[in-house]
């Protein structure tokens, strides 16, 4: 069977019914054949059905190429409008009967008004969604400009990009479900979370640029609130203050207390000056407190997670890692107590040096503890170690005595990887020598002649903070000052005045950001309390003598007294 259709015409099916596909066509064809040969047994009923299945083909194809371009070229003929109306032409009197032609031009013209004020509609839409992205964009743009300028090895750290990333998108997202989604109070937006996240696992710089720039992208999603942004910004500040020096995590409760605090402070102010009733304070008051006790149990929870998830080690992680019971320094105390003392020393005098600058304190204390544990792998070549009198080093040569030295560093390495130390703190282990030389030996080793200096120098790499560079002048100031016969006062300022030039000289501190005037600093004053000089004083029982002027008024003084 075949359809002719001329070149213009489109083919039309009015009844699809009408026509069988194959497999209705071969079912039809079963019935038929049953028909004729009723008896289940006859072999021509089969055979029969077979051979209509074998040479049944379909005669009707539908192309739907052919079909779809014939169809569309019949709706190209088909004209779009009737007419043309003019800009300004009239198209109906007032006082006239309305005719049909009159009625469609009309009709038409509503369209087009309809048509006109969508578009414009969706260009004021379009043009707000832009004006909204370009503010949010002007406020992320404030806070990671202060991260490249103040904050630049952060800024640098993809991971630690996108943990505060994360952290300023959870907090949007949780204001748009609180107040879009839930119809909650925006004050239980827990906002304080992400000022105190930020600042114990950053700084308090950071941890206050980052909730501004939250707090002013949450404000105007919920409709430009000032209220909302005064009251966070004063709790955020709070929180922040709180946390900035956190050293035990007990202190995150106590949080607790300074929050409601401040929260009924807050209230109380913009009520007043608002003319709120008492009742609608509370209801401020009750919502804000709900997150002022929440805040430092849902924060207590999450450093440990983010700690895990992004290698960042917290004054939290750095306290527990104080602790003597520390398998690394009980190990250290038992195996090499020698070490152990010099480096509760060096503890105490980097510490003293960190504050002096304004660096972390804690953190030089934790690095001087664990700067030397590859001594005791071979703790009797370290000369803190030898009790009994006996050198070990002098039955070796002085290249193999360099090498035991040097590998004291390599295995600490290998210790405070198979311990699990945190980077920030392993990092002190090779960096406290830098590229220096084992002096010693390499002294020694050219009095017998020519010497390749390469063997005689630690690997390195030189200190790159303020506290590795802090930590390499102590360990060298304290093994230079225990060398000192009777040591005095100005024995030992000389001493560090000359261990800071040679480390300087040598530039090993030129690749940490530490200042002349911070160093100035890190020798501390004879009669002061910060710095090296008071510390090591105070560590030899040195007084400080006077002249004999203020030495006769002092002894008045005390004979008067």
């Amino acid at each position: 069977m075949a359809i002719n259709i001329g070149d213009n015409e489109a083919p039309t099916l009015s009844d699809p019914d009408a026509y069988n596909d194959l497999q209705n066509a071969w079912t039809k064809a079963r019935v038929e054949v049953t028909n004729l040969f009723p008896e289940e047994q006859d072999i021509r009923r089969e055979l029969g059905y077979s051979l209509v299945v074998e040479f049944m083909k379909p005669n009707l194809i539908f192309e739907r190429e052919t079909t779809e371009r014939r169809q569309q070229a019949r709706k190209d003929r088909v004209p779009r409008n009737k007419g043309i109306i003019l800009k300004n032409e009239r198209i109906v009197d007032a006082n006239t009967r309305i005719t049909d032609d009159d009625l469609q031009k009309l009709h038409s013209l509503s369209v087009a008004i309809d048509t006109k004020a969508v578009e414009e509609e969706r260009l004021t839409i379009a043009m707000a969604y832009f004006g909204r992205i370009l503010v949010i964009g002007i406020i992320i743009s404030f806070f990671f400009t202060f991260l490249l300028t103040y904050r630049t090895p952060i800024f640098e750290d993809w991971k630690m990009v996108l943990l505060i990333g994360l952290i300023i998108i959870i907090e949007v997202g949780l204001a748009f479900l609180f107040t879009q989604k839930l119809d909650l109070s925006e004050y239980l937006i827990p906002i304080t979370v992400a000022a105190m996240v930020l600042t114990i696992m950053f700084d308090a710089r950071i941890g206050f640029m980052g909730i501004t720039s939250i707090i002013l992208l949450v404000g105007i999603l919920i409709g430009n609130n000032v209220e909302f942004m005064v009251t966070s910004m004063f709790t955020s500040s709070v929180g922040i203050y709180a946390v900035r020096q956190l050293r035990r995590r007990s202190e995150l409760f106590t949080a607790i207390f300074a929050l409601i605090v401040s929260s009924a402070i807050v209230i109380v102010s913009q009520g007043l000056f608002k003319g709120y009733t008492w009742n609608m304070m509370g209801y401020d008051m009750i919502n804000l407190s709900v997150v002022a006790v929440l805040s430092p149990i849902i924060t207590y929870g999450l450093i440990g997670l983010l700690e895990v998830s992004f290698s960042i080690t917290t004054n939290l992680t750095l306290i527990e890692l104080l602790d003597f019971q520390h398998p690394l320094l009980k190990r250290l105390q038992h195996e090499a107590n020698g070490t152990f003392n010099h480096s509760i020393v060096v503890g105490n005098l980097a510490e003293a040096c960190a504050d002096a600058i304004g660096a972390n304190s804690l953190l030089c204390r934790v690095g001087a503890y664990y700067h030397d544990l590859g001594k005791m792998v071979r703790p009797e070549y370290f000369i803190e170690n030898q009790y009994a009198g006996e050198n070990k080093h002098d039955t070796l040569t002085p290249v193999m005595s360099a090498k035991i030295i040097k590998n004291h560093v390599t295995e600490g390495l290998n210790l405070a990887q198979e311990y699990g130390l945190p980077h920030i703190v392993s990092d002190f282990i090779p960096m406290h020598h830098g590229t220096t030389r084992v002096e010693y030996f390499y002294r020694k080793a050219k009095e017998d002649g020519k010497v390749d200096e390469k063997q005689f120098q630690y690997p390195g790499p030189k200190p790159n903070t303020k506290e590795t560079g802090i930590l390499m002048i102590c360990e060298a100031v304290e093994a230079a000052v225990r060398s000192i016969k009777d040591p005095d006062i100005l024995k030992i300022e000389d001493m560090i005045d000359k261990i800071i030039d040679m480390r300087l000289s040598a530039g090993q501190l030129s690749e940490c950001p530490l200042t002349m005037a911070e160093l100035t600093r890190i020798k501390g004053k004879v009669d002061g309390t910060a710095g090296l000089l008071p510390v090591l004083r105070g560590i030899y029982h040195i007084r400080i003598e006077y002249p004999d002027s203020e030495k006769d008024e002092a002894s008045e003084k005390v004979a008067q007294a």
